[in-house]
């Protein structure tokens, strides 16, 4: 297996760093540990739903910031 170079020469440009197509334009990953049994059941609401994680988890959000006002 080849040596990777992970120091910059002078003279030669970083690698530009390419953008996850996972990402969409307007939003920003979010990673965060939660408990085995609260990802299982959000995973189980998401799929009786019809929705995903991620949809739950936006609309969970908005609803506990706009009751913070």
């Amino acid at each position: 297996m080849e040596q990777m170079d992970f120091v910059a020469r002078p003279g030669r440009k970083a690698p530009a760093r390419k953008r996850s197509k996972a990402v969409r334009d307007g939003y920003r990953r979010l990673t965060a540990d939660i408990p085995e049994d609260l990802h299982k059941r959000l995973k189980m609401q998401a799929l009786m739903d019809d929705s995903t994680v991620t949809d739950i988890i936006i609309e969970a959000t908005r609803a506990w910031l706009a009751n913070r006002r």
